[in-house]
C-alpha cells in the first residue's frame, strides 16, 4: 500500500522531468490552450472585450486548439447558481458560447434551454430549504423549551447554524444537485459537438 501513495514532491518531481522532456510540438498545443483559456477569461472580466474579435485573430492552424481551450473554460463556468448573482455570471459564460458558436442558430436554443433549467433548479432549492427549514424549526421547539427550562429566560435558535442542520441539508440539496446534473452535462456536451 506505501508504494501506491506518492507525496507532493514526488508528484511534483515527476511533473518537472516531463516539463523538462515536453516535444515543440506538446508545448506549442500548451501555449495554445493557455492562449484559449486567457480568451475567455477576458470575455467573463472585462465587460467590453470583444471575444470574437480577438478569436479572429488567431492563425487558422491555431484555432482548433485555442477554440476548444476557450469553449472549456466558458461551459466550466456553467454551474449551479447558489443565488441570482451567479445566475448572472453563468448568462455571461452563456454569452461566451453564443459569440463563438455565432454561426449556429441552435446555439441561442441550447443557451435558453440552459438558463431555464438553471433558474428552475434555483427556485426548487429556494422552495426545498425553505421547506427544510420550516420542518427543522418545527423540531427546534423541543430544544428552545430544554434551554429556556436551563437558562430561565426565552432563547431562539437559527436552525441554519447548527451542524445538523448543515450535514442534513447538504444530503437533501445532494439529491437535487444529482437530480439535475444529468441534463445539465447532456446539454453542456452539445457545445463540444459544435467544435470543428
Amino acid at each position: 500500500m506505501g508504494d501506491e501513495i506518492k507525496s507532493a514532491l514526488e508528484i511534483a518531481l515527476e511533473k518537472a522531468e516531463k516539463i523538462g522532456k515536453a516535444s515543440k510540438e506538446e508545448l506549442r498545443q500548451e501555449k495554445l490552450e493557455k492562449e484559449g483559456r486567457r480568451l475567455a477569461a477576458r470575455f467573463l472580466q472585462e465587460k467590453d472585450f470583444n471575444l470574437l474579435k480577438a478569436l479572429a485573430e488567431v492563425p487558422s492552424e491555431d484555432k482548433p486548439v485555442v477554440l476548444r481551450a476557450a469553449v472549456d473554460t466558458l461551459v466550466r463556468n456553467i454551474v449551479f447558481p447558489r443565488d441570482e448573482l451567479t445566475l448572472k455570471e453563468i448568462e455571461k459564460a452563456l454569452k461566451g458560447l453564443e459569440t463563438i458558436f455565432i454561426d449556429f442558430p441552435q446555439v441561442r436554443e441550447l443557451s435558453a434551454e440552459i438558463k431555464k433549467l438553471l433558474t428552475l433548479y434555483l427556485q426548487q432549492q429556494k422552495q426545498l430549504f425553505e421547506q427544510f427549514k420550516m420542518q427543522f424549526q418545527s423540531q427546534m421547539g423541543e430544544i428552545e423549551e430544554a434551554l429556556k427550562q436551563q437558562y430561565g429566560q426565552a432563547v431562539k435558535i437559527e436552525p441554519e447554524m447548527l451542524p445538523q442542520f448543515q450535514e442534513e441539508w447538504g444530503k437533501v440539496k445532494g439529491q437535487l444537485d444529482a437530480q439535475y446534473q444529468r441534463q445539465l452535462d447532456y446539454l453542456k456536451n452539445l457545445f463540444y459537438k459544435m467544435l470543428p
